[in-house]
């Protein structure tokens, strides 16, 4: 993992600019999928069904602008199942499906040996070592029709298409298809499932098998400018120096 910076990427282009993130809630589970509007428009974290539509609304009545617009789908994590919102989405836009680059062999892997077990009992020859066993609920995830949606395989401090100013920084979960993205431009971090918000608005970087990764990962994240931090669940952070009050979870 490395820092990103305005001088590394285009020294000449160190001129804020303004915020490009929308946030999208459910009421229910305070569950954030997030819209970027830098011309065109991006989603990350759909979520559900209902974020979907959410979203669909919210470009359609606020923004004034068509689903159509819409020119990329981003998921931080493929622990969960976003199928439901990728669906809801794609019945509006013909966008294509990124995910992080480190879990494209793993969740090949898994999802060839699940397509061949339809209808009869799931057995999977698990290629992670001990640290990195996810769940069962998440292995019956990666085996479900969202992940042969995903055309996109997003590598680690590289730039999402057709929106270089968005950069990935892949997080301790890693092997969990865990990343951020972080806009040096406009100062925003997007942390996805890697960063929570507790009610006190303290932000959260979640725990991981790999702690010396985790205190890399925090490192990082303190070394970006962060005015606007936008959690994958909670409220999002607005502070001069939003980096600095984040903490691991233990």
């Amino acid at each position: 993992m490395t820092a990103i910076s305005p001088g590394q990427e285009a020294p000449t282009r160190t001129a804020q600019k303004l915020r490009q993130v929308h946030t999208i809630t459910d009421r229910f589970g305070m569950l954030n999928t997030y819209l970027i509007d830098d011309d065109g428009l991006v989603v990350v974290d759909p979520r559900s069904s209902l974020n979907g539509q959410l979203i669909l609304y919210y470009i359609e009545r606020f923004l004034k602008r068509s689903p159509a617009d819409i020119d990329l789908i981003v998921l931080t994590s493929l622990e969960t199942n976003q199928s439901g919102g990728i669906e809801t989405l794609r019945q509006r836009c013909a966008a294509p499906v990124a995910a992080l680059s480190k879990m494209r062999r793993r969740a090949s892997s898994l999802g060839e040996e699940g397509r061949g077990n339809e209808g009869g009992n799931l057995s999977i020859s698990l290629p992670f070592r001990t640290g990195e066993l996810f769940s069962f609920d998440a292995l019956l995830a990666l085996t479900t029709p969202h992940l042969r949606q995903i055309s996109i395989w997003l590598q680690d401090v590289g730039g999402l298409p057709r929106h270089e100013d968005w950069r990935v920084i892949a997080t301790s979960g890693a092997a969990r298809g865990h990343f951020c993205l972080y806009n040096p431009f406009s100062w925003e971090l997007i942390g996805g499932a890697a960063i929570s918000t507790t009610e006190g608005g303290m932000p959260i970087l979640h725990a991981s098998s790999d702690q010396r990764g985790q205190q890399e990962t925090l490192r990082v994240l303190r070394d970006l400018q962060i005015y606007y931090l936008y959690p994958g669940q909670g409220k999002p952070l607005l502070a001069r120096n939003a980096a600095a009050q984040i903490r691991l979870d233990w």
